[in-house]
């Protein structure tokens, strides 16, 4: 009985938790604060993880560079300002996470995963951070 009272309660309270957040993230990133965006990433760059890593992006505003940090990757810089695109739909966990292929000016492409819900956030930090240097 406990168990099915808690996959309900975890069901129910995702969705406007994971709203709420994504909300956050945009209002924080409009206003020039530093943001965090939970999601996972994998790259061919050296010392990045070849497979997918949970972790988060930093957005520091006003800033040239990003950086992903998790446990076993505490903090790996890539630079804003370069393309987002859509890479490989068959690698996404459900459909409500979104798989993307940042290009940055310099160096290889870093995959993104992020919720559906995060994907505009991602693009404003990613993309449009640059032109507000």
């Amino acid at each position: 009985m406990w168990e099915i009272l808690g996959e309900l309660a975890l069901l129910v309270g995702d969705g406007p938790l994971r709203a709420l957040r994504a909300r956050r993230a945009m209002r924080r990133l409009a206003a020039g604060k530093q943001t965090r965006l939970p999601c996972a990433v994998r790259s061919e760059r050296p010392g990045w993880p070849a497979e997918y890593t949970n972790g988060s992006l930093l957005f520091t505003p006003r800033r040239a560079d990003a950086a992903f940090g998790s446990r076993a990757y505490p903090y790996l810089v890539f630079p804003v300002g370069g393309e987002l695109l859509d890479p490989e739909p068959e690698a996404w966990h459900d459909e409500d996470w979104a798989a993307k292929r940042y290009e940055p000016a310099d160096g290889g492409p870093v995959y993104v995963q992020v919720h559906s819900r995060y994907l505009p956030a991602l693009g404003v930090a990613l993309v449009s951070a640059a032109s507000k240097n």
